[in-house]
């Protein structure tokens, strides 16, 4: 049809007003095909793994071997399988714990080189590998043993490999693991090897829980101690990358969505005054013997493009960056990758949603103009005269001139204000977004446990202890326990000492909070809707039964999730020997037999391990503050590009009444200044908000919670990007505003 050649004219006219919106619809279509991409092939590399290696539901330690194994398993409607542990020291700061492989759970899935066939042979994970320089054909000196790595390995129950099942970061630089014979632990002839039994119920439809309790009983039956018992939801080791996959599987949905939506919205500004202005065009074609359709088809035809353009970049550029990513998170978390799988039905989404918003909506505005008869059409579009009321509610005659013409600027075009607040608020918000998971994270691991924990060692007994804590020690207990009917938020219930020292807890007012009281964590407390006075019984994961607590008080702190008691008061509840203890802090380190302990935890090394994960993240928050950036220019830019299309003649009129260059930018180009700024505020509390819903629904999916910390420091940071994006866009829209010449005023007065 002859009428779409105007399309490349029109295109070409406004060409920056294009790409930008061609740039948000990519970005939308991009992030939706990487991150669902991510989150899918995860998923199921993930699932696939845990499954054909057959994950473990529960291991455990016992005080003497289980007599009749066979028996058991008919018994629980189980597989038991049995594994040796032995950590190795290489160094002062790096341990490598030796694991006998298993055939029947938690199967070693061999990713790379060959499988061991000598007792002089061992497999690695690959991260410690990498980050200790041990290649494969290497050799790993330990305890004057030479072992050679023959491959790298990964086993389902440690897919984030961290030394304790509670741990939450990972540094490959001072733990990793390895694979070898169970002969060769068993030769090493050391006495803190340490047996542990892995539990798989066949039945996968009951609940584990009661499975568990069933297995336990039989147990305790047969007069079996049993300790360290872990369930799968509860190892960090295994459950961890969930999170992961949860996370990116919440953001693939907003992020483009606001994308598009913020494009259909610009679009739809941009085609409704397009057709307004050439209501004369299109009256006089419908009057030559176009068709509506054929109108509505050329009109249609700039957003469909844009669209579908748009979205096939995004999702041609998202495909090949779904391998690299998935092979960046695998160097965190240790599972093997068969194939990267690639969803052709994401692809459809990422490009079909983009058409079909844009297209939609385009369609009604369009049709709101064509609607109209031919004869009104060529009589022009009405111009409003009138003032809106957001104008009336503004008292504008007593402001100064220039402060007067910026804020009618502003006001006039309400669907413009619109985009441009909430283009701002989108771009501030994800840029807050990162800075957050940082401050977050930070506030965490660094600010809360130092204030928090006044001790330097943790020491975990294999065995219930009765000897008085030796100096500068304190004794301590703990157990699992669950709210009933919600076993998905699963706490520690800790006993400590009536005047503890070790562990100092404050209220929200900064006060100390005594330690002969019951007093819970500020994230539980939210979690259970629970505040101080109140009375409630949880479920203990040990035995199925009910207990009930009083509520003293509610932390101010982030360390986790934690009902701290005195140990005394814990001990008379469970049915625990008075005096006893299951593990000791320590403001110096203690000389305890390895094989009494079942885990020990120093403090000083969680500085060193949230470098590591911070490497990472501050990476991710570079990108977030680039791409947010760059939405926050194109949007900045398309709408102060619509106020100098609209202002021509007005701008006209200020040249020709003497006005200079920087006093016609000051008015015309400085008008959106407070807009940009309040919605730059308006931003904070909705990041505030938004990001405490998200960290809640991760916190229910990985059974952690972190706060939302937004520090003084990250704003100012963000509103200065924003400010000096805001700053280049006017720089790019000057040359539109000095290309217009003096004629323009008089051409139109003519017309």
């Amino acid at each position: 049809m002859t009428l779409n050649k105007r399309i490349r004219r029109i295109i070409k006219e406004r060409t920056l007003r294009y790409v930008g919106i061609f740039i948000l619809i990519l970005l939308g279509s991009y992030t939706f095909v990487l991150a669902s991409g991510l989150a899918r092939n995860l998923s199921v590399l993930v699932n696939s793994f845990t499954e054909e290696h057959m994950q473990e539901d529960l291991s455990f330690r016992t005080n003497r071997p289980i007599p009749d194994q066979a028996a058991l398993e008919n018994a629980s409607g189980a597989v038991i399988e049995e594994y040796l542990s032995y950590d190795a020291p290489l160094s002062e700061t790096l341990t490598l714990r030796l694991l006998s492989a298993t055939e029947r759970l938690n199967i070693p899935a061999l990713t790379e080189g060959q499988m061991f066939t000598g007792s002089d042979q061992i497999l690695v994970d690959p991260a410690f590998a990498a980050a200790n320089g041990y290649p494969i054909g290497s050799r790993i000196d330990i305890e004057g043993e030479y072992f050679t790595v023959t491959g790298f390995v990964s086993l389902p129950h440690y897919i984030y490999p961290v030394p304790n099942v509670y741990d939450i970061l990972y540094s490959p630089e001072t733990f990793g693991i390895g694979v070898v014979a169970r002969e060769v632990i068993e030769g090493l002839e050391k006495e803190n090897i340490e047996s542990y039994y892995s539990v798989r119920f066949m039945d996968r439809t009951e609940n584990i829980n009661q499975q568990s309790l069933h297995l336990r009983g039989l147990l305790q039956a047969q007069e079996i101690f049993l300790s360290e018992w872990i369930d799968i939801t509860s190892n960090r080791r295994a459950n961890i990358i969930y999170a992961s996959i949860t996370g990116m599987r919440t953001m693939s949905v907003p992020v483009p969505v606001a994308m598009f939506l913020l494009s259909c919205l610009i679009i739809g500004i941009m085609l409704w005054r397009m057709v307004r202005r050439e209501s004369v065009i299109i009256g006089t074609l419908y009057a030559q013997g176009y068709r509506r359709k054929e109108l509505m088809a050329h009109y249609l035809a700039i957003p469909l493009l844009l669209a579908l353009t748009g979205g096939v970049a995004g999702s041609l550029m998202a495909l090949p960056s779904i391998g690299p990513s998935v092979m960046a998170m695998v160097t965190y978390y240790n599972i093997p990758v068969k194939a990267i799988e690639f969803s052709a039905l994401n692809v459809l989404i990422a490009i079909g949603t983009p058409t079909l918003i844009l297209g939609l909506s385009s369609y009604l505005v369009i049709r709101s103009e064509l609607k109209r008869s031919p004869a009104e059409l060529m009589k022009g579009s009405e111009q409003k005269t009138g003032i809106n009321f957001l104008e009336r509610a503004v008292k504008l005659e007593r402001l100064k001139f220039n402060t007067k013409f910026k804020l009618r600027e502003q006001l006039r075009s309400i669907s413009r204000l619109l985009f441009l607040l909430i283009g701002v608020v989108s771009a501030s918000v994800l840029m807050l977004f990162g800075f957050t998971i940082m401050s977050s994270m930070n506030q965490v691991f660094q600010g809360d446990h130092t204030d928090i924990y006044q001790f330097e060692y943790e020491y975990s007994f294999r065995e219930l202890q009765y000897d008085p804590a030796p100096e500068g020690a304190e004794v301590f207990s703990g157990a699992i326990f669950y709210p009933e009917n919600n076993e998905r938020i699963e706490f520690w219930v800790t006993g400590i000492e009536d005047d503890s020292t070790g562990l100092i807890l404050r209220d929200t007012r900064g006060n100390v909070l005594p330690n002969n009281q019951i007093n819970i964590t500020k994230p539980l407390a939210e979690r259970l809707g629970l505040k101080a006075g109140d009375q409630i019984s949880f479920i203990r994961k040990e035995d199925g039964k009910a207990y009930s607590f009083n509520i003293d008080a509610i932390a101010d702190s982030y360390v986790e999730q934690f009902i701290f008691m005195p140990i005394n008061q814990f001990n008379l509840l469970l049915g625990y020997p008075e005096h006893s203890y299951m593990g000791l802090f320590s403001t110096r380190e203690l000389d305890i037999p390895a094989n009494q302990l079942s885990g020990t935890k120093t403090l000083s090394d969680i500085p060193s391990a949230m470098d590591e994960l911070l490497g990472p993240m501050i990476s991710m928050i570079v990108l977030i503050t680039i791409v947010s950036s760059v939405v926050a220019l194109i949007i900045i830019y398309l709408v102060t590009s619509l106020i100098i299309e609209e202002s021509k003649n007005t701008i006209s009129l200020l040249k020709i009444f003497g006005y200079k260059r920087r006093e016609v930018h000051s008015l015309i180009l400085g008008s959106s200044t407070l807009v940009i700024l309040a919605g730059f505020i308006i931003a904070v509390p909705i990041a505030l908000a938004s990001f405490g819903a998200a960290y809640g629904y991760l916190g229910n999916m990985i059974n952690f919670v972190l706060p939302t910390v937004i520090s003084p420091l990250s704003v100012l940071f963000c509103f200065a990007i924003i400010m000096l994006t805001y700053q280049f866009s006017k720089k790019l829209s000057a040359r539109e505003v000095n290309a217009i010449n003096m004629g323009n005023a008089l051409k139109s007065g003519m017309e």
